[in-house]
């Protein structure tokens, strides 16, 4: 078929995990594999957060008894989430990501919506970050003539 190639499909792993992670576990036949208060303590969370991501779908452990076992997908679906976090993705959108990202990275039309997503999203933290200045800018001007008042 025209256009398509045998190369290995990328994960999300393997786009979102450094290099120094995937080395660091090299060899291991069955993971590795990430118990949750190393998850935690990784990504400065909650036992409580993980759990609240894994209710929303967003993480997939596995379950050893009671342990849960987290993969390198899913440590690198957290990056993507508190990534999206931090730039201010609601988890629908987040949650959203993950499945083109996860669909997408080997498809063109997955992949440019993927592309789109992020490309609105810089949009609007430009725009806020414009209004934000226009508000610094106004602080400081507020603040230059208090500073010229008596007392």
């Amino acid at each position: 078929m025209r256009g398509q190639t045998n190369a290995p499909r990328m994960t999300i792993a393997d786009f979102l995990v450094g290099d120094g992670m995937k080395a660091k576990h090299e060899g291991e036949t069955n993971g590795p594999f990430f118990r949750i208060g190393d998850l935690a303590q990784e990504f400065g969370l909650t036992l409580r957060a993980l759990r609240f991501y894994e209710d929303k779908g967003l993480l997939r452990p596995r379950r050893a008894g009671v342990t849960r076992l987290y993969n390198l997908n899913d440590y690198a679906r957290l990056r993507l989430v508190i990534f999206g976090r931090r730039i201010g993705f609601t988890l629908g959108e987040i949650s959203e990501l993950i499945g083109l990202w996860e669909q997408g990275l080997a498809d063109p039309s997955q992949l440019s919506a993927l592309r789109q997503s992020f490309i609105a999203k810089l949009t609007e933290l430009e725009k806020k970050k414009v209004e934000i200045d226009d508000t610094i800018n106004e602080l400081r001007t507020v603040l230059g003539r208090l500073s010229s008042l008596p007392g």
